[in-house]
């Protein structure tokens, strides 16, 4: 009898010691999985940060070969897409203040005494420039006159410009429909040059032929708005 609770005893003993590796290896993956969990809840507290320096900052247009940047927030980093150039990526340096990636030039973020963000501030040949952030309306989806373009779907901002709005490139927004951007606007009967603009990069309108040379040498498009027949 006390041989048989000897052996008895023994085999607890050895159960007990090879439960306790495995034991201790839950507190581990517990911490690790805990670990990943905190890491992912930090990036996600920082991009979230980063939402307040999304949108559309706006130069007066020739002034400068840059007019608008439209800066993005993608995968929890901020991204800059300048007039006519590749977006670029935007590396924080401080609260408010990055590195544009491509360039190495200094990036500032201007904020009100409310703490928005109103402005951004760059170099452009050495000079420093401040644009004003604008808030983009609604598509314009009424009007005379139609303007459409296909294709271009993953653009993020078609805009329309032209005489009929002193070249404002962000007043007149173009709406998705279908496989084709779309704009209406009313328009008094005569002549007007126009152009479109894709995420910042200038286009001419490729369903109208009927071209112009500005005095600066841009080549825009020319629309003539009749009168409507009299009934």
């Amino acid at each position: 009898m006390r041989r048989y609770l000897a052996d008895a005893l023994l085999c607890a003993l050895l159960l007990l010691a090879a439960a306790c590796p495995l034991r201790a290896q839950q507190p581990a993956q517990g911490g690790a999985e805990g670990g990943e969990k905190t890491k992912a809840v930090e990036r996600a507290k920082a991009a979230e940060a980063l939402k307040k320096y999304e949108g559309r900052y706006e130069l007066e247009v020739g002034l400068i070969p840059v007019s608008t940047l439209d800066v993005t927030l993608e995968a929890g980093e901020l991204w800059m897409k300048p007039t006519g150039v590749k977006k670029r990526r935007l590396l924080r340096r401080s609260a408010h203040a990055f590195t544009d990636e491509t360039e190495g030039t200094p990036i500032r973020f201007g904020r009100d005494e409310d703490g928005r963000v109103v402005s951004l501030t760059f170099l452009y040949e050495g000079a420093s420039f401040t644009a004003r952030r604008v808030e983009l309306p609604p598509p314009s989806t009424r009007g005379n006159t139609v303007f459409r373009l296909k294709g271009h779907p993953a653009a993020r901002v078609v805009a329309l410009a032209g005489t009929f709005n002193n070249w404002n490139q962000s007043e007149l927004l173009f709406a998705r429909e279908g496989d084709e951007w779309v704009c209406r606007i009313d328009l008094d009967p005569g002549v007007y040059t126009y152009k479109f603009i894709v995420d910042g990069n200038w286009l001419l309108d490729p369903s109208n032929p009927s071209t112009t040379e500005d005095e600066a040498g841009n080549v825009n498009n020319v629309l003539e708005v009749t009168p409507a027949p009299t009934p």
